[in-house]
């Protein structure tokens, strides 16, 4: 495989496989967003696989491929792991963008090559989430995340491809192509580099569209948390465990 991939295997027995997102703002890779999350998913006994995507200007649909192409891989072979049929992601903040985006993915995104499409993921988590790539958020509230928009898409990315790339623009009903996996969303109220809109719009989409998801929104926390271990958002981990265990995951 291509891609730079570290694989956490739970252990010998058949499960499912998460595949893990760090954030970054598209520009790096934050470490305590990668190696931690797949070690605390193994605890669960799950499966895990940490993605360095793509990352620098213009690195769209580079990234978006990258998570396409290990996707497939875990389906097909399991990447060397006993992995059953089930695979999802979780992601943070940038990483929950490109999570957002495999949630949501078809082969007809503009930009991406058809042939890399795989599929969707079977349950997605993402923890203070970028969804929306447009210069104004609901409510004409400047977006804060809008000037990284160019290190993703480049110079020249146009107001259309940035709307497309919105994660809430793209989810669909039940029924409509390959269904939305179950999504879990978390953030923080008062999130200075992602505002909790993000994430609040992104539930907004799902309840509307019939999407099945669960939601939690802290009072307080910096952006970047990761399992926020000792902190009031923290609490985030143990409810994703109950999730993933009513899914007949863990």
């Amino acid at each position: 495989m291509a891609t730079d991939t570290t694989c956490f295997p739970a252990g010998t027995a058949p499960a499912p496989a998460m595949i893990v997102l760090p954030g970054g703002s598209y520009d790096h890779h934050a470490d305590h967003e990668g190696e931690p999350v797949a070690r605390w998913l193994n605890r669960l006994g799950l499966h895990a696989v940490v993605l360095r995507y793509r990352v620098g200007p213009g690195c769209f649909p580079a990234a978006l491929h990258d998570a396409r192409e290990v996707l497939a891989g875990l389906r097909e072979n399991g990447l060397g792991m006993p992995v059953d049929h089930r695979v999802g992601v979780i992601g943070f903040s940038a990483g929950g963008h490109l999570g957002g985006l495999l949630a949501t993915d078809t082969a007809d995104v503009t930009l991406a090559e058809p042939w890399t499409y795989a599929g969707r993921p079977d349950a997605a988590i993402l923890g203070y989430p970028v969804t929306d790539l447009r210069e104004w958020l609901p409510g004409r509230i400047p977006n804060l995340f809008h000037a990284d928009v160019q290190r993703l898409l480049g110079p020249d990315a146009t107001p259309e491809l940035a709307a497309e790339l919105s994660v809430g623009t793209r989810v669909t009903a039940p029924g409509e192509g390959d269904p939305v996996p179950p999504v879990l969303v978390w953030t923080t109220s008062d999130d200075a580099g992602v505002p909790a809109l993000h994430s609040l719009e992104l539930m907004r989409s799902l309840a509307v569209a019939g999407v099945g998801f669960e939601g939690h929104v802290f009072a307080s926390g910096e952006h970047g948390l990761g399992l926020a271990e000792g902190t009031a958002p923290g609490q985030w981990t143990g409810l994703a465990e109950r999730w993933l265990a009513e899914l007949g995951w863990a």
